[in-house]
């Protein structure tokens, strides 16, 4: 048996460290840092019997979050979640963040930084952990909305619903432009990337105000931090750059509307401004399928007052809200 890398035991070391709930699981050959809670109502269950019950009819929610962020985004959402729904919910740090590897090399065709690669890589998570052909109420912040967007149009028959979370789904919002990732790319853009994360990251453009989350000093702004001194992190990043291309979703938006949306924005991003976000819904919800003769059309959008472009880090508990009565509402 093959000697792990140099690499997997550094991040298995601090992520066991920084958090014991935490695991580890294979994904597509890269070792992938995930959580995952079940309802309290279940765990004597599990303590008991020795397995972890989950109803055939109930979906499993599935977490994503933004560029820039891991899996800590999630930290006030999993439990009440899966408390309320009586659902399994699970959340992962996407390949180039947090505490999942990093690849340097690659098969040809088989390239993870790609937006196609981070698509199929969130279902193949899905069924390693066990629930292969169950049914996903995905919930996808920023990047990680559109993520679940191209999840829908490919693989529509996993798809439970869908939370989009301040969504970047048209072209010109996913990332910048072709030749901002070109010298990104580049040797001398993985130093700026170096010197500009150092320096900003958690980037507070992304939020209406910083003050009003509870230990932003002392424990968010350095758990965000924590990637940066990683293995490979800013080599990576660099790679999600240069091989960054934009998902088709607005033209595929009729497929999108044969399942419920629940859209959510800040009135204060800074990002995408909310009239921008206003206008992707309307889009899609424009669209001729969406009637209420259809059996799963839903949408709502949400907007949550004094909040910028990542509300489920800055208003919680609104975000939680929004998505437990979704959900409940669909007869989860």
């Amino acid at each position: 048996m093959a000697l792990p890398s140099v690499q997997r035991v550094f991040l298995e070391s601090i992520a066991s460290s920084s958090d014991p709930e935490g695991r580890f699981i294979e994904v597509n050959g890269i070792q992938t840092y995930y959580k995952k809670v079940i309802p309290q109502s279940h765990k004597h269950l599990l303590q008991n019997q020795h397995f972890i019950p989950n109803e055939t009819n109930k979906p499993v929610i599935l977490l994503l979050h933004h560029i820039l962020g891991n899996l800590y985004t999630w930290r006030h959402h999993m439990q009440p979640l899966a408390d309320a729904t009586g659902c399994h919910v699970i959340a992962y740090d996407r390949p180039t963040f947090g505490f999942t590897e990093r690849p340097t090399k690659w098969e040809e065709g088989q390239n993870p930084y790609t937006q196609e690669a981070s698509v199929d890589f969130a279902v193949q998570l899905v069924a390693n952990l066990g629930y292969k052909n169950r049914k996903i109420a995905f919930a996808g912040v920023s990047g990680g909305g559109g993520i679940i967007c191209a999840i829908a149009i490919k693989y529509p028959d996993l798809v439970h619903s869908l939370i989009l979370i301040a969504p970047s789904i048209r072209p010109e919002d996913q990332g910048p432009p072709p030749i901002g990732r070109h010298i990104l790319g580049s040797a001398p853009g993985r130093l700026f990337i170096k010197i500009a994360l150092y320096q900003y990251l958690p980037l507070t453009l992304f939020y209406h105000n910083t003050n009003s989350i509870p230990d932003w000093e002392t424990v968010v702004k350095p758990t965000y931090r924590v990637p940066l001194t990683l293995p490979n992190f800013y080599e990576s990043f660099s790679w999600l750059m240069k091989y960054f291309v934009p998902l088709n979703i607005l033209p595929n938006k009729d497929i999108l509307t044969q399942k419920p949306i629940l859209y959510i924005s800040g009135d204060d991003d800074r990002y995408l401004h909310v009239d921008k976000h206003r206008e992707v819904f309307d889009e899609i919800a424009s669209t001729p399928t969406s009637s209420t003769s259809h059996p799963n059309f839903k949408m709502e959008f949400k907007v949550i007052n004094e909040c910028g472009h990542l509300p489920q880090d800055e208003k919680p508990q609104e975000v939680l809200n929004s998505i437990i009565d979704f959900l409940i509402s669909l007869q989860i």
